[in-house]
């Protein structure tokens, strides 16, 4: 039997997409996907909803569901980590913290305070899940979904021996939205593609086999086809006005994967004041609005489900189902992964996190090296990169202390964080944090 368990099952959007897309290859032979959540509620829409979209297509695959994770992990080839912590009122007094004290954030899940705190939350969690493979499934690959992705990878391969690798839709999904600016379709384009996860760079980007670049640079330089594009088209209910992006292909040569509101908060340039936030279009804090639009959305699928209508299902851009499919059957993929760095990226660190395109195959997943990277784009990278390594530490340091003079000092590192406050008020805002995370943290 070839068994798929998914931990943090209750993001019904997500998984709905992963199982769909597994549900659509017909000649995999996937028998049982098992899905984990503490959240019975959820778990029981979800599963509810995973076995009507396997009714409709007629898969013999089963599909069970548990809050207990030990129950579903034995014998498990694949395990998937979605897991978080915290909730949305957490988050919520985080922004209210970072932003008194000035330091605005946009999404906070992936660097700076917010990604900083949300992995000392996550990590102890998810080393949890990896001894409990070690034990249960010794010989099962990890992917991880979850953000801080290389906060939490880095954590999972300096104190684990699980094989364990980061998925993110940011490279494909970028790649995509690239084709739209261009007005071409996909079966048309072909790229390259390596850096850190948020942070990747399209070191080409071919139409036809001829260089894109000309005429993505001839954009960057006219705002009113940015503006264009964001008007005639709409990602997740906001209007995508990627300012930032197109900025940095201008200012540094190279086009960045994730989205401009991730971006703004990587880099010391465009939150520093309230005018800045405004004019590059990165005001709104979509995560937030999606988060407090979950409970409708589960009303929603409750409703579907008890419905007679189809659930529609259609191939997403998730790497998951197509790495699994080229691991069982031979038919080679490659997907951008986050690994951890020996000699592929030679100008950023080793032992560093870095997203590299993989081959899959039966023979496993294989990282690609890359070599060097435009120096700037390593320098970019690099400043990241700081927090990261410091960050994964203070999740596995076990003294309380240690683990709070760690944290500090990554969120020193922040580009973002170090632009507006002196190491004073960093010191402040860090221990206002610490206090207000002090019941989901392990000490």
């Amino acid at each position: 039997m070839s068994k798929l368990v998914i931990i943090g099952a209750g993001s019904t959007v997500f998984v709905k997409s992963l199982v769909g897309d597994l549900l659509l290859l017909n000649n995999l032979k996937l028998d049982v996907v098992s899905l984990v959540d503490i959240d019975s509620k959820k778990l029981e829409i979800i599963q509810k909803l995973i076995n009507k979209a396997k009714d409709q297509i007629g898969s013999s695959i089963k599909i069970e569901a548990t809050t207990d994770r030990k129950k579903v992990l034995a014998g498990a080839d694949y395990v998937v980590s979605t897991v978080d912590i915290g909730g949305i009122d957490l988050y919520r007094r985080e922004l209210e913290i970072t932003d008194r004290f000035g330091v605005n954030q946009n999404v906070a899940d992936t660097l700076g305070p917010g990604g900083v705190f949300k992995g000392l939350r996550v990590v102890p969690i998810i080393i949890d899940i990896c001894r409990d493979i070690k034990e249960l499934c010794p010989n099962a690959i990890l992917f991880n979904y979850s953000n801080p992705m290389c906060i939490i990878m880095l954590s999972i391969l300096y104190a684990t021996e699980i094989e364990a690798y980061g998925l993110c839709h940011s490279v494909q999904g970028t790649a995509d939205l690239l084709a739209n600016y261009l007005g071409v379709s996909m079966d048309k384009v072909s790229y390259l593609c390596a850096g850190i996860n948020h942070m990747a760079w399209y070191l080409t980007y071919k139409v036809d086999g001829i260089d894109a670049y000309p005429k993505l640079k001839a954009i960057a330089k006219d705002k009113r086809l940015i503006e264009k594009f964001a008007e005639d088209n709409e990602y997740g209910n906001i209007k995508l006005y990627d300012y930032v992006r197109f900025s940095m292909l201008e200012h540094f040569g190279y086009f960045i994967t994730e989205s401009p509101y991730h971006l703004s908060e990587y880099l010391p340039y465009f939150r520093r004041n309230q005018n800045t936030i405004k004019n590059y279009k990165v005001d709104t804090r979509w995560h937030l609005e999606l988060l407090k639009g979950k409970d409708d959305y589960y009303r929603q699928v409750r409703e579907i489900v008890s419905g007679g209508k189809d659930i529609e299902i259609k191939k997403s851009l998730e790497y998951l189902p197509d790495i699994i499919h080229a691991l069982e059957t031979g038919v080679y993929f490659r997907a951008n992964i986050n690994v951890l760095n020996r000699n592929l990226i030679d100008n950023l660190p080793q032992n560093s996190c870095v997203e590299v395109p993989c081959l899959v195959g039966k023979d496993g997943i294989r990282p690609l090296k890359v070599g060097n990277l435009p120096e700037q784009c390593a320098a970019l990278n690099r400043s990241n990169i700081g927090v990261q390594i410091l960050a994964a530490k203070a999740c596995l340091e076990p003294d309380k202390d240690k683990k709070k003079e760690l944290a500090k000092m990554a969120i020193k590192l922040d580009p973002l964080t170090s632009a507006v406050l002196t190491l004073d008020k960093i010191d402040d805002m860090v221990e206002e944090l610490f206090k207000l995370n002090r019941s989901y943290l392990r000490t």
